[in-house]
C-alpha cells in the first residue's frame, strides 16, 4: 500500500469517529447534567408558574386607561368574564411567531400576519394557529399588576 492511500484510510477512519459526537453536538437534546432550574425558568402556563416569584407590569390605573399592559413578549388585560382579575400571555403567535395584538372591541388578539385569533385566556378561536398563547399567573396587588416569569 502506497503512502497516499495510507493517508486517507486515516484520513476517512477520523471523519467516521468523529460524526457521532459532531451530530449530538448540533441537536437541541438536553443532557442528563443539565439542570431543571435552567428549563423550569419561563412558565408556559399558569400550571407551570412559580409561586410568589411575580414581577410588576405597570398599574392598574395604566391598565384602565390603555386598555392593556405590554412588558417584553407578556400582554396583561382585564379579564371580560370578572374585572377584578387580570390575563397574562406571551403574545407570540403559536403558528408563525408573528406579535398578537389586543382588539379591545372584541375582546380578543388578533394575528396580524395570518389572521388568527386568540381569546382573552390565550385559546385558539379561529386558525391558522392550533396551539393556545402560553399564560402567565397574574394578579393585582397594591395597585399593581403583577405577572410571574
Amino acid at each position: 500500500m502506497d503512502r497516499r492511500k495510507l493517508l486517507s484510510w486515516f484520513g476517512l477512519g477520523w471523519v467516521v469517529s468523529i460524526l457521532p459526537t459532531s451530530l449530538v453536538g448540533c441537536s437541541d437534546a438536553k443532557s442528563p447534567n443539565e439542570s431543571a432550574s435552567t428549563t423550569a425558568s419561563v412558565p408556559e402556563s399558569v400550571d407551570a408558574a412559580p409561586i410568589g416569584n411575580f414581577k410588576a407590569i405597570g398599574t392598574v390605573a395604566q391598565l384602565d386607561k390603555d386598555g392593556q399592559l405590554v412588558s417584553d413578549k407578556i400582554v396583561v388585560v382585564r379579564d371580560p368574564k370578572d374585572k377584578n382579575k387580570v390575563l397574562a400571555v406571551n403574545a407570540t403567535c403559536t403558528h408563525n411567531g408573528c406579535t398578537v395584538k389586543w382588539k379591545s372591541d372584541k375582546k380578543q388578539y388578533v394575528c396580524p400576519c395570518h389572521d388568527a385569533k386568540f381569546a382573552s385566556n390565550g385559546a385558539v378561536l379561529e386558525g391558522p394557529a392550533k396551539k393556545p398563547l402560553p399564560r402567565y399567573a397574574a394578579k393585582i396587588e397594591k395597585g399593581q399588576v403583577l405577572v410571574s416569569t
